[in-house]
């Protein structure tokens, strides 16, 4: 049996629209794992929403290649860019703080998992003890990776402010010290892991 040609052309029309469409509305998982809270009275807040961005909607910038401290200071300094706007003090940075964070960030990059526990089981409560950081009131977390950005860090800061857990962490009044550390793989995927701490 022959097909009619207009019947053929509306064929080869469909599967070249389907095509397009599917080449446009590619997706790029990027994980913000929620905040991840502590109190003295030992009250938790955990939840760990997962977000699917669109890649093509990423802001890219050309950028000179940079140290991880400078990407932490970087990133710390948009956060209290974010908090001055909102008329909020800004964080102070606390280098014990730091060496939390960074103790989590390089673990995930090491180990290539994404999560507040640790892979040895630990929450940022424990790692703090770790380093031997055990005076607080509250200590707060929350971590993102992402792959492919030019501006990495950038990034992760606008898409923290976009979720709800962990804008409530980045421009809470209560928090006064705070640090991020940062750990770059080889194959260029960022860990970002923020600490808060009051004493």
């Amino acid at each position: 049996m022959k097909f009619p040609v207009y019947f053929c052309l509306i064929f080869f029309l469909f599967a070249a629209i389907s095509a397009d469409l599917k080449a446009q509305t590619g997706f790029s998982a990027i994980n913000f794992n929620s905040t991840l809270n502590h109190f003295n009275d030992k009250n938790t807040n955990i939840s760990r929403p997962r977000i699917i961005v669109d890649k093509d909607k990423a802001k890219l910038k050309n950028s000179s290649p940079r140290t991880v401290f400078e990407l932490e200071r970087e990133a710390f300094n948009l956060i209290n860019e974010k908090r001055r706007e909102k008329g909020l003090e800004p964080l102070e940075w606390n280098e014990q703080v730091a060496k939390v964070a960074r103790l989590h960030s390089q673990d995930m990059a090491k180990n290539k998992f994404f999560s507040h526990s640790g892979n040895d089981g630990s929450d940022v409560s424990e790692r703090a003890d770790k380093i031997g950081l055990n005076r607080w009131r509250a200590i707060g977390e929350n971590i993102a990776y992402n792959r492919g950005y030019e501006q990495p860090i950038e990034f992760a800061v606008e898409r923290w402010m976009q979720s709800p857990k962990h804008k409530q962490n980045l421009l809470n009044k209560e928090w006064r010290q705070s640090a991020i550390g940062i750990a770059v793989t080889e194959e260029g995927t960022y860990y970002l892991t923020q600490v808060f701490i009051l004493k």
